[in-house]
């Protein structure tokens, strides 16, 4: 480390330097030369007030010297502005604005006017001092006015018009604004104006040739501007990492690490300010992301940054809004800290007040525990028993007048409430360790209160909606108890988050078996959902095996007609299809409707649910006709009885199109697969599972139909969004695969394709067996591609597997048996072809 000396009012700069690297730097670029370069700047800025405050004295002294007072002699300076920082970061999105506000392009009849508003440590002051050097020769006087107390405010708007000359020493604060309420090109710049107490506008000058800037964290400033303010939130991810670098005097290889821990302080430029001393300090950038995870508390609250116009640390900074909130408020933020900190629903608030906070039961036989009460009441201390909207909005605004919270409205009108991820995390460091689970269960007791099953047919984006806040909750405060886990698996069943539903159903189920016991009615319940949650996560053969224990033990408990035993046959029977057992899928669905259809009736949706399901195996099986005749039946019975909207009525038109598709009517399957995507979409959302499968299936359509530039773009994103959902090893991803595949090879892209579809039937053999459909298909369609690539005597031994376990597996009549009669008799065509050429040659 080396040290620029000098004399005793000399600057001092420290640099990472040797003493050759003191005079002699390695580029513009080098830290070093910025830091000295920047000091230089801000020596030149600083020069003229410098001089004029040595004039100001000499001519006192002169003043003296001829016999005048020294009071008579003595002139005032006006406030000056606050230096801006040596690492200022340029944000030009917001500069921009308060050009465009400020120094408008075409004449107005308004004053010009801009609020900059946010929480402190956002930058709001030296984005407005940086904007006020750069465009100061665009006004004709410029008045810095600290607004932090009406006597503040009174005091340098009288300083401001005494410095203008001896003739206006005696004038008062109202002279000030009356005076530029009478000339042009002025700037008054309000610093902040928090206080929720002052009437600013008293202040304003009514002259319209003049501008107004303010900052402020208190929210409510906004009505001084409405249409010219901006929020002064959160560093773009480069201007986040250039502050960092700056301030740590590092400038690493990559940015990897630089976003990393941006990206963790929530881009706020307070926080990456302190980050960057503090790694300035250890010169370990690589490390500081587990001492932040480790130490956050400390690290925010360390003394602001020496040498720096940094006035609090982060928290401190965060301190001075939280404070002054009222204790409803405080009390409100202490259990939003335990949700997802954006897109917090309004009607999270009110729904959950308005059931009284109670969770919904949905195993009769495990109640919630009685010591919700007591979380219960807490919530009522804070929302009433009663829904208020009135004394809520109260409550919200005063967070709001604070800029601890963003509100926002979607394009329904809905209301949601956003907070900087950093104010979160102060806000659950302030809460001592005593308290902290009063707050998490307060938090997890309102989500509880606002969870219900949604009628068939609604949209469930009121289920998204708190997904990501159900997410955010600690594993351990969501399978607390069983009835919690139900009440949960309500949300994730809804939104088709299988993963999520089968980490629930493994806790829920080995919950019950404890309370319980494994023959009890609840516990065989959860073990029939946990077999279904591990059919949707494609772990068929684990599924399948759980599922005959669960027919198994109903058969020795309930009655051949109680509805529990019959849905159990039910599911297992489609499991049993997920496995290629296609004979035995059958005969447990005949079975599953007989029964139906004598306990409830032909028109009972739970018959006409077993008529779908049976259609669906029929198809699987080839029998392509009667398969659509049932699923003709099937969707005339559910659009009459759950209406076009409901889930089951959308699946059947699914159903159907596929069918459709594979019986050759494309354009008819087509328009209907167009429907059902647009139904799932509006219902599901677009990342539901059964959204992303009627993607796919209109994808494949497309690409039969010969269209396969769109084919193949919709299928990419459909296996984008698989792997993101699903995972790389689900059977429905390993689909999205082969369907990409296949459009591949169509395109001639036949390596591409190869290489997919290696990888296709290799995921197979391991996850589905060698004699799954499935897995025989991937065969098929990797020998139609050594076939389009000439390699014909390696082909024909894998057409004759491929027929031999067709046959075995499917039987002679199905139509991918007799495709692959056909293919084996084509390629022995060729070879024989072939042959007969050579011999002529």
């Amino acid at each position: 480390m080396a040290v620029i000396a000098g004399d005793a009012k000399a600057k001092i700069v420290t640099m990472q330097a040797d003493h050759c690297q003191l005079v002699k730097f390695m580029g513009t670029e080098d830290g070093n030369y910025r830091k000295v370069v920047d000091y230089l700047n801000e020596l030149l800025e600083r020069g003229p007030a410098k001089i004029r405050e040595n004039w100001r004295r000499e001519n006192a002294h002169r003043s003296i010297a001829h016999g005048e007072s020294a009071h008579t002699a003595q002139a005032v300076l006006a406030k000056p502005l606050l230096p801006v920082s040596r690492n200022y970061v340029h944000r030009p999105h917001i500069s921009d604005f308060i050009t465009e506000k400020l120094l408008p392009a075409d004449s107005t009849k308004r004053q010009p006017r801009c609020v900059l508003h946010g929480i402190s440590g956002g930058g709001k002051t030296q984005l407005a001092s940086s904007w006020i050097r750069a465009h100061k020769d665009k006004f004709s006087r410029i008045f810095v006015i600290d607004a932090s107390s009406q006597h503040q405010i009174e005091s340098d708007l009288q300083t401001a018009i005494r410095s203008m000359g001896p003739e206006y020493s005696q004038s008062t604060w109202k002279d000030t604004v009356y005076y530029l309420s009478s000339q042009r090109g002025w700037l008054l710049y309000f610093d902040n104006a928090d206080s929720s107490d002052l009437r600013l506008d008293t202040y304003f000058p009514t002259s319209q040739h003049g501008a107004i800037l303010i900052t402020s964290r208190n929210r409510d400033c906004i009505a001084y501007a409405r249409d010219s303010s901006i929020a002064v939130g959160m560093l773009t991810e480069k201007e986040a990492v250039d502050l960092l670098h700056k301030v740590a005097n590092v400038a690493p290889s990559t940015n990897e690490m630089s976003l990393a821990i941006v990206r963790e302080l929530g881009l706020w430029a307070l926080a990456i300010a302190q980050a960057g001393a503090y790694i300035f300090r250890s010169q370990r950038l690589e490390t500081y992301l587990a001492i932040f995870r480790n130490h956050r508390d400390k690290l925010m609250r360390e003394s602001p940054i020496k040498g720096e116009n940094y006035e609090w640390s982060t928290y401190t900074a965060f301190d001075l809004s939280f404070q002054q909130l009222p204790t409803k408020a405080q009390e409100l933020m202490k259990i939003c800290a335990f949700l997802h900190h954006s897109s917090i629903p309004l009607a999270l608030f009110e729904r959950s007040t308005t059931a009284g906070f109670l969770t919904h039961i949905v195993e009769e036989a495990c109640p919630p525990p009685s010591d919700d009460e007591t979380t219960i009441s807490h919530l009522k201390d804070i929302f009433g028993s009663d829904w208020d909207e009135y004394a809520f909005q109260e409550t919200i605004n005063s967070i709001s007048r604070g800029s601890l919270v963003e509100i926002s409205r979607d394009d329904d009108g809905l209301s949601f409430y956003h907070f900087h991820p950093l104010v979160q995390a102060y806000t659950r460091d302030l809460i001592v360790s005593t308290n902290h689970d009063l707050y998490l269960h307060s938090a997890r007791q309102l989500l509880l209160g606002a969870i219900r099953p949604l009628p068939g047919g609604e949209n469930n984006s009121w289920h998204r909606q708190l997904s990501i806040h159900i997410d955010g909750l600690p594993a351990s405060a969501k399978s607390a108890h069983a009835s919690y886990i139900m009440a949960f698996l309500v949300v994730y069943d809804s939104i088709g988050n299988w993963n999520a539903s089968l980490e629930l159903e493994e806790s829920c189920y080995s919950q019950l078996c404890e309370q319980f016991g494994s023959q009890h009615l609840a516990a065989i319940r959860a073990m029939s959902s946990l077999a279904a949650a591990l059919r949707s996560c494609g772990r068929f053969n684990e599924a399948e095996k759980m599922g005959r224990e669960v027919v198994q033990l109903q058969a020795e408990i309930l009655e051949p007609d109680d509805p529990d035993r019959i849905a159990a046959m039910s599911e297992l029977a489609w499991t049993l299809c997920d496995c290629g057992r296609l004979k035995e899928a059958e005969k447990m669905q005949q079975e599953v409707l007989a029964l139906r259809m004598e306990i409830l009736g032909a028109r009972h949706p739970d018959t006409v649910a077993a008529m779908a399901n049976l259609a669906g195996i029929l198809g699987e099986r080839g029998r392509l006709e009667e398969a659509e005749k049932m699923e003709q039946e099937v969707l005339a019975l559910q659009m009459e009885i759950l209406g076009a909207r409901h889930p089951d009525t959308v699946m059947s038109m699914a159903n159907l199109a596929a069918t459709l598709g594979q019986r050759g009517r494309l354009e008819e399957a087509e328009k209907m697969e167009q429907e059902v995507l647009a139904l799932r979409m509006e219902i599901l959302g677009a990342r539901h599972p059964d959204t992303v499968m009627s993607m796919a299936n209109l994808a494949a359509t497309l690409g039969q139909r010969g269209r396969l530039e769109e084919a193949e773009k919709m299928e990419q994103e459909v296996l984008a969004l698989r792997m993101e959902i699903l995972g790389a090893r689900h059977p429905d991803t390993v689909i999205s695969m082969a369907n990409l595949a296949w459009t591949l090879g169509q395109r001639g892209r036949l390596e591409e394709a190869e290489k997919m579809e290696r990888e296709v039937l290799a995921l197979r053999m391991e996850i589905l067996g060698a004699r799954h459909p499935d897995t025989v298909t991937a065969m098929a369609n990797l020998a139609w591609i050594f076939e389009q690539r000439g390699q014909l005597d390696k082909v024909e031994t894998m057409r004759q597997e491929i027929l031999v376990l067709r046959t075995d597996i499917l039987g002679q009549e199905h139509p991918d048996t007799i495709q692959a009669e056909d293919a084996l008799s084509r390629v022995v065509a060729r070879l024989a072809t072939r042959s007969t050429t050579h011999n002529r040659e």
